[in-house]
């Protein structure tokens, strides 16, 4: 065991049943979603303004206006939603923006989504520890500890799944200080090097 001794295993059927459950209350959630999607979204569009808003929210999205790329990475930067930053930012750039505008909103955007993640992770890390063992995400934190700041800026300055990352950090419950000013770091740098691109070449 070495230094591992303080740490208490969960069984393999306890690890097992727990995950049996969650997924269970995942389908179940997923489920009510579906049967009751047409119906909540029929209320929605009841009420009075709503329909506006959306239609708002969507447009400035659809356009890529500065307010659309803050809300195109605070979505997009949620690790469970897919996203190609680099191109919605690049993109907004050509449709006039200004660059500087546009660094700042999207980049807000996109750490207000970083913190979702990392509390969410955080929060959800005693259920993700009754799952998968507890030396594997030690081991992991250590060695982000020791070699990760890299890791992290890396992953936020290349085209790589950076708040899926930042999720994972908030279950290993890494310094919160420590990446968010990696993961700035690199968002920052990436669209810089975006924005030069731009200037030189469009």
């Amino acid at each position: 065991m070495g230094d591992y001794e303080f740490i208490q295993e969960n069984s393999s059927w306890a690890k097992l049943w727990t995950l049996i459950t969650s997924l269970l209350i995942l389908f179940l959630i997923l489920i009510i979603g579906v049967f009751f999607s047409t119906f909540f979204y029929d209320i929605l569009y009841s009420i009075p303004y709503v329909d506006g808003w959306i239609g708002f929210f969507t447009l400035n999205i659809k356009n890529l206006t500065i307010f659309g790329l803050f809300l195109a990475h605070l979505i997009g930067g949620l690790f469970f939603i897919p996203s190609p930053d680099e191109i919605i930012f690049y993109y907004g750039l050509i449709k006039g923006n200004n660059y500087l505008l546009a660094l700042f909103f999207s980049t807000l955007g996109y750490m207000i989504a970083q913190l979702f993640n990392y509390y969410f992770g955080k929060k959800i890390s005693p259920l993700i520890m009754h799952i998968i063992s507890k030396k594997k995400v030690y081991d992991a934190r250590r060695y982000v500890n020791k070699y990760g700041s890299w890791g992290i800026f890396l992953f936020n300055f290349l085209p790589l799944p950076g708040p899926l990352l930042t999720f994972a950090l908030g279950i290993a419950r890494y310094n919160f200080t420590i990446l968010f000013v990696l993961t700035l770091a690199g968002k920052i740098a990436k669209y810089t090097v975006l924005i030069l691109s731009y200037l030189l070449f469009v």
